[in-house]
């Protein structure tokens, strides 16, 4: 038992290893312009090694996009359910967006340059996973806004347009300051992005 346990392990640290230097050689050369050859390389594995954990580099590519975006939204969720009040729920939701994407810069640039768009069944299929887990997202983020709105903290507009409002505040943020050198943190952002979602840009005398 012990030794299965130790060889899952190695398997899955490998496999791990992998999926990291898959993701940096495909953030410098984008998806069509790697080879193999060249992720077995910066892995330190064969390419015989490698095709034990992967199908090829379409399967790397999917696997590496599907699982970086299943950890995100693993760990915003985490990080806002473990605040205690809706304005501190919104404020960590926004905060562990942009943390992500802060310490992911090279990963969610390759992401959005829409490499993925070949018709592949491969391809397809990852598509399709996005967009699901898109809409989960944005229903997490409409359960809470409800809350908020059951307990007469926010307005009773409706949830799912607040949901979608609220996630395109920090896309745009985010896509800005990836697109556009800034001296400042994306972090830095959150206080900007809870007070134009709470409060408007109306003035109110």
């Amino acid at each position: 038992m012990e030794r299965l346990e130790r060889k899952e392990r190695e398997f899955n640290m490998r496999r791990a290893e992998i999926l990291k230097q898959a993701e940096k050689v495909f953030a410098t050369k984008g998806f069509h312009n790697v080879t193999v050859a060249e992720i077995a390389s910066a892995s330190g594995f064969s390419i015989g090694s490698l095709y034990q954990f992967f199908e090829g580099k379409e399967n790397l590519y999917t696997t590496m996009i599907s699982e970086k975006l299943d950890l995100m939204y693993v760990e915003i969720r985490k990080a806002t359910n473990a605040a205690k009040d809706i304005n501190g729920k919104i404020g960590a939701l926004i905060n562990a967006h942009l943390q992500f994407i802060e310490k992911n810069t090279d990963f969610c640039r390759l992401f959005i340059k829409g490499e993925n768009a070949a018709l592949s069944e491969a391809m397809t299929s990852l598509r399709q996973k996005l967009i699901d887990d898109y809409f989960k997202h944005i229903n997490f983020i409409e359960n809470l806004l409800k809350d908020g709105i059951k307990k007469n903290l926010l307005r009773a507009l409706p949830p799912h347009e607040m949901a979608s409002a609220l996630f395109h505040l920090i896309r745009a943020s985010s896509m800005e300051w990836m697109l556009v050198p800034a001296k400042e943190s994306l972090s830095s952002k959150k206080g900007f992005i809870l007070d134009i979602f709470l409060n408007g840009v109306k003035k109110y005398d």
